[in-house]
């Protein structure tokens, strides 16, 4: 009996402190990735690039608000990584993922043009005193882009919203996330489509 009236309390205090400090949720940020698709009458660029994500990037977790004084966390980089891939393969001729973006060796082997190196911040917030998952999210999407000798061509920057209200999140938790990353994605995706010093 003892026993169970120490759980019951240590039980209720962590309930107690969470409701002060309010609870950290998980999300899964990943887009739809049947939606990262090249609009109608696009061309693709005829060059090979590469792009670099660190691996304190990709493991990088992100905690922002959600609703009722709660929090979520995700990993932005890692979440998104397949849909950035299939985007920049919609937008060149080959893709190749690079462990260093200074590597001469696969940059000549793979005959890569430009590397890009994607740089990704989150903000969230909710309308909801009652519900955690965020009603609002931003996904600000940065590429550094250079060429085969590490000469600077441009960095992009584009930001993705997403909204979602209870009755569209209540079977998805993460959507507003989703719909952040693949707006993110495809504003990327035409930047770099209508970029000539891309094409040069």
């Amino acid at each position: 009996m003892n026993f169970l009236r120490a759980v019951t309390r240590i039980a209720f205090l962590c309930a107690f402190l969470g409701a002060i400090a309010g609870c950290a949720h998980s999300m899964v940020i990943s887009p739809d990735i049947s939606k990262i698709v090249v609009p109608a009458g696009a061309v693709p660029i005829k060059k090979n690039v590469g792009y670099y994500l660190a691996e304190t990037n990709r493991s990088a977790e992100v905690t922002t608000p959600g609703g009722g004084g709660d929090k979520v966390t995700y990993h932005p980089y890692r979440d998104t990584e397949t849909a950035f891939y299939k985007m920049l393969s919609n937008v060149f001729a080959s893709v190749t993922l690079m462990k260093d973006p200074a590597d001469s060796e696969v940059i000549k082997r793979d005959n890569l043009s430009f590397v890009l190196t994607p740089q990704i911040a989150t903000t969230s917030k909710s309308s909801s005193g009652l519900t955690w998952p965020p009603t609002d999210f931003t996904v600000a999407l940065t590429c550094d882009v250079v060429d085969a000798n590490g000469k600077t061509i441009s960095t992009y920057a584009v930001t993705g919203e997403g909204k979602a209200e209870f009755s569209q999140f209540k079977s998805d938790f993460s959507l507003s996330g989703k719909l952040a990353s693949e707006d993110a994605l495809l504003k990327m995706q035409e930047i770099f489509l209508a970029a000539p010093e891309l094409r040069k």
